[in-house]
């Protein structure tokens, strides 16, 4: 059996050590633009730290981003290529980032000086932890002998169950970033957000202040989640750790089945010019019927 190559984008959150605990072979990166200058985005931080980055957003300083590039891609895909291994790459939603369009171009570009060789290029239809969640359950497969035709199946079956759910202090951001389904107004209310079946953001309902929100989402995830099947949730936050910690005490005393494992991070870089300071976003795996409650409304 040929084995085969796994690679996601940086939306995904994925430190370079779960990348090694995991087999993960590559993570794209994204790229953002501060003052004038770019920089890889990612979970590593390496070129503005975490703090630096979201206080200059909150001072008012323009932070915007692209997706990751196709010659990266192809840079990426060529070394897997050239070692005999076939080539699965799961990227951000496509309505979210271009980023899957990208890998698309390389993959076309490779196939010809390749023949015979597999590359895929997935859609998530998600963003962020669960993107991560999603890859990493992908790399557990291919090492418990799965085929990269079997764990596509796979894919196609529960990429809906990995879900996000979340709330931001301000819609601008994502308003400018043309990155959320909605033209209402929020004056002193706070967004819940939940991904759409192609991962779209797309406000919920609004909640009565920010404890609001944050009740309501622990409300969400204790109802949807499948901490039975996968007890981890990943909260993802824009520099606001103690109210993702909070988030996280609400979700632990609403569930009555498994208790969950929780993990912490910030938003990386590339979304994090999307949703701005104070985003929380929770990830889980669960039952993909979160993702049509804005349907119901």
């Amino acid at each position: 059996m040929r084995r085969f190559a796994i690679f996601t984008d940086s939306c995904c959150n994925l430190t370079a050590s779960e990348m090694v605990q995991f087999g993960i072979e590559g993570v794209v990166p994204m790229h953002f633009y501060m003052k004038g200058k770019e920089y890889d985005a990612g979970c590593e931080w390496r070129s503005v730290g975490a703090k630096e980055y979201y206080d200059a957003i909150r001072k008012g300083v323009r932070v915007s981003s692209s997706p990751a590039r196709s010659a990266d891609y192809e840079t990426a895909f060529r070394e897997a290529l050239e070692r005999s291994e076939d080539v699965l790459s799961i990227s951000c939603a496509g309505v979210l980032s271009g980023s899957l369009s990208e890998s698309i171009a390389a993959a076309r570009r490779l196939e010809s000086e390749f023949p015979g060789a597999v590359i895929r290029c997935v859609d998530s239809c998600t963003c962020t932890y669960p993107l991560a969640m999603l890859t990493m359950e992908c790399a557990r497969l291919r090492d418990q002998g799965k085929t990269i035709d079997e764990v596509l199946e796979w894919i196609e079956q529960e990429k809906l169950c990995f879900n996000a759910v979340g709330t931001v202090d301000s819609l601008s951001y994502l308003k400018k970033a043309g990155r959320v389904n909605t033209s209402s107004l929020f004056l002193g209310a706070k967004p819940v957000l939940v991904n759409d079946e192609i991962g779209n953001n797309v406000v919920l309902e609004k909640a009565r202040g920010r404890r609001g929100a944050l009740e309501r989402l622990a409300g969400l995830v204790a109802q949807y989640s499948r901490t039975d099947l996968r007890p981890e949730i990943y909260i993802a936050h824009g520099d606001c750790l103690e109210e993702a910690k909070l988030l996280a005490e609400m979700i632990r005393e609403r569930i009555r089945r498994i208790m969950p494992i929780f993990r912490f991070g910030y938003v990386e870089a590339g979304a994090g010019a999307s949703v701005g300071p104070g985003a929380l976003i929770a990830g889980f795996y669960g039952d993909p019927a979160v993702r049509t409650l804005y349907r119901k409304k």
